[in-house]
């Protein structure tokens, strides 16, 4: 630090710079650097929007504060130099913190027509900088586009489950690290388990229903002709079945426009082809619905489930019972009726045996589960064709 600067932050009473270690659960974790030599342990509280508040820690140069509740702080630090002289006032004055409590929005593209070119997209929240990237060995570019950074990489991925970290830095020096899991799949890669494809909420009277005690979501979408899958994603609920009485739902049918990723299932062949952007990835050998069971037309993936349980005429059978026939993947369709799974009983796939659901093997459908979004539109055709390499080719 030069001279006179440090000479002036003395004469402006300024004993003690600031960083942040760390954000987490709205605790604020300080890093305090005196401009003296100090004895003894800091002392300090901080200003905010609700009052004063106390350290929750002191530990040698950090001070831990809950910030709950409030946008900004202005802190106070108080030390004691080696003369015994109490020694206080901090640079920054003030720190904002609504930034540490956003999340940069991040969305994988593989442009399959260009030697699958694996973009990147992150919109970086503002005061935060996106320091690097790293996913396997790929090196990559960037370029920025409407305050959206793109990086892309034309480098070869391995197939399977992995992770792309990213690294920031945020106000005040505190760095954050972001890791996101992800599937790739012949090269193609997106978030492990997918996203939710875009969707229009369209509500229903009388628009909002109050969660009563002893009631289910799958009771309240039966009362009002809805599927469970759409109040869950009309009010962002995780799990269904952990709502609590008194919570007032949104009561609304979810419509979906487009994927980016597309099944076709084929009962006249008993297979089942994945697309992506309109490209053929993959195909898989199925079990299809016996007779007609299984009626050709377009559907969408409305909900995916790990582990499915199985409601057999009012017996519930758990998760991984040798009796439950939905395997480890179930992927429900628009139609409520039908939908998507694997099985326990992988000699009969290839063949028209289920009630209208497709099966496949567990590994593949958990191969499918893994690539795929909820809102994936599906096609069920009646052909003796070979799928096409290109999707628009198939009508």
């Amino acid at each position: 630090m030069p001279l006179l600067f440090f000479l002036s932050l003395l004469s402006f009473g300024i004993d003690h710079e600031l960083s942040v270690l760390s954000f987490e659960n709205e605790r604020l974790t300080l890093f305090v650097k005196p401009f003296y030599t100090h004895s003894g342990s800091l002392k300090g509280y901080i200003l905010t929007q609700t009052g004063h508040r106390l350290p929750k820690e002191v530990s040698g140069q950090t001070i831990a504060f809950d910030v709950s509740r409030t946008d900004w702080v202005v802190p106070e630090i108080f030390g004691e130099n080696i003369f015994n002289s109490t020694m206080k006032g901090t640079t920054p004055s003030v720190l904002q913190i609504t930034s540490y409590r956003v999340q940069p929005e991040i969305f994988l593209f593989t442009d399959i027509e260009n030697s699958k070119r694996l973009y990147i997209g992150v919109r970086v929240p503002k005061d935060w900088k996106l320091k690097s990237c790293q996913l396997q060995n790929a090196s990559f570019k960037s370029f920025t586009h409407s305050n959206i950074t793109y990086l892309y990489t034309d480098d070869k991925l391995k197939d399977g489950i992995d992770k792309v970290t990213f690294q920031f830095e945020l106000a005040y020096g505190l760095k954050k690290k972001i890791e996101k899991e992800i599937f790739i799949l012949a090269g193609i890669a997106n978030f492990l388990r997918g996203t939710n494809a875009p969707f229009i909420v369209e509500q229903v009277p009388p628009y909002q229903h109050v969660v009563k005690s002893g009631e289910t979501l799958w009771a309240i979408a039966n009362m009002y002709g809805l599927r469970i899958a759409d109040l869950e994603l009309a009010n962002g609920l995780e799990d269904g079945s952990k709502i609590i009485a008194g919570t007032v739902l949104k009561l609304a049918r979810v419509r979906f426009d487009s994927s980016l990723t597309t099944v076709v299932i084929n009962t006249m062949t008993a297979r089942l082809a994945l697309y992506y952007n309109g490209f053929l990835v993959k195909t898989f050998p199925a079990a299809i619905g016996k007779s007609d069971t299984t009626p050709p037309g377009v559907y969408w993936i409305v909900k995916k489930e790990v582990d499915p349980a199985l409601y057999w005429y009012g017996e519930y059978i758990p998760p991984r019972s040798p009796i439950n026939g939905l395997g480890t993947r179930f992927l429900q369709l628009s139609n409520p009726t039908y939908g998507i799974h694997g099985t326990t009983k992988p000699w009969e796939i290839g063949k028209r045996i289920s009630h209208g659901c497709v099966r496949m093997l567990n590994q593949d459908v958990e191969t499918l589960d893994a690539l795929i979004d909820t809102g994936t539109k599906v096609i069920v055709i009646r052909n003796t064709e070979p799928f096409p390499e290109k999707l628009e080719n198939l009508l």
